[in-house]
């Protein structure tokens, strides 16, 4: 009796050390597994509501269109999790505000946990905003111009990448067009005079800096007559326009977004009387400006470093215009093309990083070397300099009114292997304004 009791709790034991065993081993392999993300969070940093919003909206279906063109072929392939895992587009509406850019970065980085930030626009927006993600997050910044946005010193900007021109990238070319170009028609004798007309901020006194050491440190026959600085909220230059006019320019270099630069061409011309050539920054490189400006835009020059109503120049441009025109219905502008590119990249970086850790994606972005996409680049690389800075292609287009068509179509004049003809003097040009 006793032998069968000790056989039946030896029995049990085993039985017992049986079910233990099946129970721990399946629990300890799940804790081992690696669980898959859903999706690949991207930040986008954008206007899409306020004084900036077309250009916002451009930014965001760009966004859009790069994330589906991805997701289409599978999402970004991510070592660490042996699978392709789909991007997800989480938008920070900056309301054109720095206040507002603040918090919208601040709930991206910490309520959606996004990987990588992507836009920015406005500079005095963005320097702002630049704050909450110091250290946290990489952020490739797609529409702020200030060179401050990556050198400036009170703040740890290795996490920022300036994928658009700076102050100094596209002053530089505008000022030396200037005088190879306009100064032999209309000042071949004498230094030409330049007005310039900015807004009171980051971005326009960016500019100024940029333009007045370039004129300096080079010693160019350009003289500065008039440097007339605005709100960022006017709409009347009358007053501003009126000064100018008495400093008899040869020529008027705005500093400005799509609306205020549109209304400065038009009441310059039309209510003023100052009929000079005017140059507008590359921001303003959206179809509302076009169609703002209308035929007033007849002869007029704007800087850009992507022409999407030009002649096309490279095999990218047609593909992406009619992506984009097939889902949004109109064309797109340049700060889309600078942020669809930004997408790509942040893409390539994941995957080169082979994890979803936001230090290590940081320093895949900083060895990018690929060609070059939409923005064309100088050396057809895109590769980050010791500022984290591109080095983009810069163009002059000059835009002409179509009677028939009732359209302002702008043709390349710069640079010299891009341009379609040569620049000409406005039909209603005045020496002197």
């Amino acid at each position: 009796m006793k032998n069968v009791k000790g056989n039946i709790l030896i029995i049990l034991l085993i039985l017992a050390a049986i079910i233990s065993a099946g129970c721990t081993a399946p629990s300890d392999e799940v804790s081992d597994k690696i669980v898959v993300p859903n999706s690949i969070k991207i930040g986008l940093v954008a206007p899409l509501s306020g004084g900036a919003s077309s250009t916002g909206n451009d930014m965001k279906q760009a966004a859009i269109l790069a994330v589906e063109e991805i997701n289409a072929n599978g999402g970004v392939f991510v070592k660490k999790y042996d699978a392709k895992i789909p991007l997800e587009l989480v938008e920070g509406d900056t309301q054109t505000s720095p206040t507002e850019g603040v918090t919208a970065v601040e709930r991206l980085i910490s309520r959606d946990n996004v990987v990588v930030l992507v836009g920015g626009f406005s500079s005095g927006v963005t320097l702002a905003n630049q704050v909450p993600a110091v250290g946290k997050v990489p952020y490739v910044i797609t529409g702020a111009s200030s060179s401050q946005v990556t050198r400036r010193t009170d703040i740890n900007t290795s996490y920022f990448y300036h994928y658009c021109s700076t102050t100094d990238d596209y002053s530089q070319p505008i000022l030396q067009f200037f005088v190879d170009e306009l100064k032999p028609l209309v000042a071949a004798d004498r230094d030409l005079k330049l007005a310039l007309i900015y807004r009171d901020d980051a971005y326009g006194k960016g500019v100024i800096e940029s333009s007045i050491a370039y004129i300096e440190d080079n010693d160019l026959p350009i003289e500065l007559v008039a440097q007339e600085k605005y709100p960022g909220a006017e709409t009347d230059f009358h007053a501003y326009l009126t000064k100018i006019a008495d400093a008899k320019p040869d020529a008027v270099y705005t500093v400005g977004f799509v609306q205020d630069t549109a209304s400065i061409y038009i009441q310059g011309q039309r209510d003023v009387g100052l009929n000079t050539v005017y140059m507008a920054v590359e921001c303003n490189e959206d179809p509302a400006f076009y169609d703002l400006l209308g035929e007033w835009g007849d002869g007029q020059l704007l800087e850009s470093k992507f022409a999407p109503y030009a002649p096309e120049y490279t095999e990218m441009m047609k593909p992406y215009k009619d992506a984009y025109l097939a889902k949004w219905g109109v064309m797109p502008g340049m700060m889309g093309a600078d942020t669809y590119d930004g997408i790509y990249l942040v893409a390539s970086a994941i995957e080169r990083a082979g994890t979803l850790d936001r230090s290590d994606v940081n320093n895949a972005i900083k060895q990018t070397n690929e060609p070059e996409k939409l923005i064309l680049m100088e050396g057809g690389n895109i590769a980050f300099d010791e500022y984290n800075e591109i080095s983009p292609r810069i163009f002059i287009e000059q835009m002409f009114w179509n009677n028939e068509t009732e359209e302002l179509i702008p043709v390349l004049v710069l640079p010299e292997d891009l341009k379609s003809q040569d620049f000409v003097l406005p039909d209603k040009y005045e020496i002197g304004g």
